[in-house]
């Protein structure tokens, strides 16, 4: 398959405070097999231009937040895909590429890149991520990832392909058709930001095209390096009250798409309900255990505080006007 004509922007999110990962990624930018037509940032408004540059980037100033920065028209763009990545990615040379040809054989709408990849994490490092977010491993031969009715994931523990169906990916880099992207309504989705803490962005976005009738794609063999320049994680790992808002967002992510999207019979509301009951109660035992170590209630307390918060949030007037996750 000739991919010289494959037409692509990319849109790059950042705070400009990435520095040297962000050098590095515009850099590989600029060593594409396939050329991008264009290299919009969008920098958040009251942020200062990065210093590193390939000279022909644009810098473009929106509203900060991970999802503001992302739930965008993209006017600036004229190509029908759009490559968006977080400013702390690595590119070999065909990464892009590689992810061109999987979409179109595939006719997908979205694929990304697997750079947090779960199957090779080691067997202590799988075991946390179920114990802590109930993350577990499947074997499959058609999906790469799967979404629970808690609002956690399944991974794909041991891929023979290079490319796999998915409902969810990690979110520093993938590659989207334009009007796909635009016609989820992302902007639907900013009341994330409005919280202070954006966790799952990337979820609602790739769940939303999924649940919408996109297809989603995830890439084993892009080669795509995820660098983390911790710009946005140093702050979250520094707050006292991060196990309340963790704990918040996985109530606020279940909520959203499985308890109460408009498409979802009685019968899925009722084990929806049942499954989250039964992750808030593992989540009670689990942070009992961590609270004996520290000796403090306060994982414990933060865990139920977490969740109330978010049970008021979906009753506030103000998420009361979010449109309904299912868009048509």
């Amino acid at each position: 398959m000739d991919m010289k004509n494959f037409r692509y922007s990319v849109a790059i999110r950042t705070l400009g405070k990435a520095g040297e990962a962000y050098q590095k990624e515009l850099n590989s930018l600029d060593c594409q097999s396939i050329r991008p037509e264009k290299i919009v940032v969008y920098l958040a408004e009251g942020y200062e231009k990065p210093k590193e540059t390939i000279g022909w980037e644009e810098i473009v100033f929106v509203k900060k937040g991970m999802v503001a920065q992302r739930a965008l028209k993209y006017e600036e763009i004229s190509s029908p895909y759009i490559l968006m990545l977080d400013d702390d990615v690595y590119l070999p040379n065909n990464a892009v590429e590689t992810m061109a040809r999987s979409i179109i054989e595939n006719n997908g709408d979205c694929i990304a890149a697997d750079t947090f990849p779960s199957h090779r994490m080691s067997l202590a490092g799988k075991f946390f991520a179920f114990v802590t977010n109930w993350a577990c491993p499947i074997y499959s031969h058609k999906w790469a990832i799967k979404i629970q009715l808690t609002g956690s994931f399944c991974y794909n523990n041991h891929p023979t392909k290079n490319c796999y169906l998915a409902q969810s990916a990690a979110g520093p880099c993938s590659l989207w058709k334009k009007k796909a992207f635009v016609g989820i309504r992302f902007e639907d989705e900013m009341w994330l930001d409005r919280l202070g803490f954006a966790y799952g962005d990337d979820l609602l976005y790739y769940y939303k095209l999924y649940l919408n009738g996109g297809k989603m794609l995830l890439s084993y063999d892009s080669g795509v390096e995820h660098l983390d320049a911790q710009s946005s994680r140093a702050g979250y790992n520094k707050d006292s009250e991060k196990l309340r808002k963790r704990a918040r967002a996985w109530f606020l992510l279940w909520w959203r798409i499985s308890f109460s999207r408009k498409d979802a019979g009685i019968g899925y509301k009722i084990m929806s309900l049942v499954a989250y009951a039964i992750k808030f109660m593992w989540g009670v035992g689990i942070n009992v255990l961590y609270g004996l170590t520290l000796f403090s209630y306060k994982p414990l307390l933060y865990h139920v505080l977490g969740n109330i918060d978010g049970y008021r949030y979906v009753h506030s007037d103000e998420y009361e006007k979010v449109p309904n996750f299912i868009v048509s």
